[in-house]
């Protein structure tokens, strides 16, 4: 079993692969992060990876009509450096301002 196994992963299709993502990068700087308390560490690692459930993020996965942030009409994109700066969130620190706009996000639709 564990020859075919490894003969599939020897495959032309699987070294296509392996030559197609040879230059991306797959680490994210992440090893910091298990140190913190969850509700920050779930957050980082969303902002970090872009799988972060903002505007921009649900627009390119089709679930919302526009990329801009919609809880104020500054018309920027609603991603992690958008957080920093959008006079609608009232929090301090980077994770308490990402789950104040999932809040946020949540009641506008």
């Amino acid at each position: 079993m564990k020859a075919l196994i490894r003969r599939e992963f020897q495959t032309s299709r699987f070294n296509e692969l392996k030559a197609r993502t040879k230059e991306k990068q797959w680490t994210v700087s992440l090893s910091d992060i298990p140190d913190w308390p969850r509700i920050e560490a779930v957050a980082e690692f969303r902002l970090r990876t872009g799988h972060d459930w903002l505007a921009k993020h649900l627009h390119r996965l089709g679930l919302y009509t526009q990329p801009t942030c919609p809880l104020i009409n500054l018309q920027e994109e609603m991603e992690k450096t958008h957080l920093i700066r959008c006079p609608a969130l009232k929090t301090s620190t980077e994770s308490q301002r990402y789950w104040e706009a999932r809040r946020q996000l949540m009641n506008c639709y």
